[in-house]
């Protein structure tokens, strides 16, 4: 018997547009083929994967809808559509079908994918104020301060983390309102079977307080006891979490701005009372997890700084003791889809990016015939990758390689990232302006900078290409594209691979941790001491250090994404949910 998950997260796997569906209707009227869909291209998606197939479990999957068309699908009004669809076979290979069942439930299935989707509906005012102005306007940039290097007035780009009382309220609200569309859905299914586990795993800093409400709702709809008793409630956190000492300062900052402002707010909050609640409110989940033991420890600190709990270790996992209660905290990092990545890099697959009227393949060798080493960089354009100081790397090596100045050309990819948020539009005015910079400085075009991104499967062969990868984030949650860049240099033979360069990040700590180092064409770098970070990149190159069987073996093997999604499952299910009064 399949169990029941909840996959909640603040994005939806997929939106309806006026436009895609219209595409359809017309390909059905003029017999020609629908519009192929933009699924599964998301990491999240990809990382879900195993979960969303229809055999083991019964998924559904929760999320804030982004689409001018999700609140008609969901009513039933494109059903002909879906119905003539199937009727031509376009269905599920080539397009999405979408069937509302009896209980309204949205039934999706998709090639491999069968699952059911529920879309949380916001207005653009709610919207605006949690998701961009307090997720991404204060948690996000505060999430990724970790260490004194990375404090929000060192760097040109890097925001101050922007706390304002009604967006916290208007994130809280959020919360609850997903929380009511879950328990919607949990008491659906509860009708039809009391006997079977119910999982919720709750996805990143979108939902931090969310699992504060679930079963409060779940008592107050008059749930059976046993239901409530099979209910298991995960986390998982795909960014780092912030490090208690280095935000004091922001802390104090906000405390005399506000005695400054004389503001006399019975129910005030402040930053400090606000990432209280937050961390406090993440103790509601039986699980939670992390990509490294440092963010583990840093939830841990601030939880010690500001709550009286107890902690102790059970293995490879920490337990948040208090009254009644405990909460298991544990690392368990992402991994990748290995087998895809390993086919779309295989040698009979070669990169056919069109750029700017251009092969990419063709212009890139070019440059190798020239006797150039090809340094690349692949990434969606966020403040927190280190773009900028990425820049100031390279232009170092070209100097430290002296007379050989003009031996790298370097190919930059940027994905565009929350392009309406002021601070992501000023850094890519910062970058652009950054690039003609660097490319004036050494006098020719040794930057070539792609801003549209390049889109899986075509992002692997471009890695598979480069010489060197740089990957030097500020600092990261994971970053995938390290591990990426190893797996598509498997086929190449081992004199030919490349150079990874890699900063701050997961991913970083991960193979530090499993002692790969330069001996296995890993340059572990701080990218904001770029001087030292291309010394050692051009000792290497020089040294003609690369990419190791033995590292490509590890990736291959143990960093898998069904991996990820099974053991963060075993985790929520085993992990200890109560105690009795200590």
């Amino acid at each position: 018997m399949n169990t029941h998950l909840y996959i909640v997260s603040n994005r939806i796997p997929f939106s309806f547009s006026k436009s895609f569906l219209q595409a359809a209707q017309e390909a059905i009227r003029n017999g020609g083929t629908p519009p192929n869909p933009s699924f599964g291209q998301g990491g999240l998606v990809k990382a879900m994967r195993g979960l969303l197939k229809g055999d083991q479990w019964t998924t559904t999957w929760v999320g804030a809808s982004m689409g001018d068309q999700d609140i008609e699908v969901t009513r039933g009004h494109y059903r002909t559509l879906f119905q003539q669809m199937e009727a031509s076979g376009h269905t599920p290979d080539l397009f999405p079908f979408i069937k509302i069942d009896p209980d309204n439930r949205m039934h999706f299935r998709f090639q491999e994918y069968e699952f059911y989707m529920r879309f949380v509906f916001f207005d653009t005012h709610h919207m605006q104020s949690y998701y961009s102005k307090f997720a991404n306007g204060f948690l996000w940039p505060l999430l990724h301060l970790t260490r004194p290097e990375l404090f929000y007035k060192t760097s040109r780009i890097f925001p101050r983390p922007e706390f304002e009382k009604s967006d916290f309220v208007q994130y809280t609200s959020s919360g609850v309102t997903f929380a009511n569309t879950v328990v919607d859905e949990i008491l659906k299914q509860s009708q039809k079977q009391r006997e079977q586990d119910t999982i919720i795993w709750n996805q990143d800093y979108h939902l931090m307080r969310i699992a504060e409400v679930y079963r409060p709702l779940l008592r107050e709809a008059g749930a059976h006891k046993q239901s409530q008793n099979r209910l298991h409630v995960g986390h998982f956190m795909h960014t780092p979490f912030f490090n208690i000492h280095e935000i004091q300062k922001l802390i104090r900052e906000d405390k005399r701005s506000r005695l400054q402002s004389h503001v006399n707010d019975l129910y005030g909050e402040t930053m400090e009372t606000v990432l209280q609640k937050l961390t406090w409110g993440m103790l509601s989940n039986d699980f939670i997890g992390f990509h490294t033991k440092e963010y583990c420890d840093n939830y841990l600190e601030a939880l010690q700084e500001w709550f009286p709990v107890q902690i102790r270790v059970n293995g490879q996992h920490y337990e948040i003791r208090r009254p009644y209660d405990v909460t298991t905290v544990g690392a368990i990092p992402i991994g990748l889809d290995v087998d895809n990545i390993l086919a779309q890099v295989s040698p009979e697959k070669p990169l056919t990016f069109d750029y700017n009227g251009e092969d990419l393949y063709e212009r890139i060798q070019r440059d190798r015939d020239q006797g150039k080493w090809i340094v690349g960089g692949l990434e969606r354009c966020d403040y927190t990758k280190g773009l900028l100081q990425r820049l100031n790397i390279f232009k170092q090596m070209q100097t430290e390689l002296g007379a050989q100045n003009g031996k790298l050309c370097f190919y930059q990819v940027t994905a565009p990232s929350r392009s309406g948020n002021p601070d992501y539009q000023k850094l890519q005015r910062v970058l652009a302006d950054k690039v003609k910079g660097t490319n004036d400085v050494l006098g020719g075009e040794y930057v070539i900078h792609m801003d549209q991104g390049i889109a899986a499967p075509e992002n692997y062969r471009f890695m598979r290409e480069m010489d060197l990868m740089m990957v030097t984030p500020l600092e990261d949650g994971l970053n995938l594209v390290a591990f990426e860049y190893i797996l598509s240099q498997k086929y190449k033979a081992p004199e030919k691979r490349g150079l990874l360069v890699l900063s701050q990040s997961g991913a970083s700590r991960i193979l530090k941790e499993r002692g790969f180092g330069e001996e296995d064409g890993v340059v572990h770098v701080n990218a904001l001491r770029p001087k030292e970070a291309a010394k050692k990149a051009v000792a290497i190159l020089n040294k003609e250090g690369r990419i190791s069987d033995r590292l490509i073996q590890y990736v291959e093997q143990e960093r898998r994404v069904d991996d990820w999604a099974r053991q963060n499952m075993d985790a929520i299910i085993h992990c200890k949910k109560g105690i009795e009064e200590l």
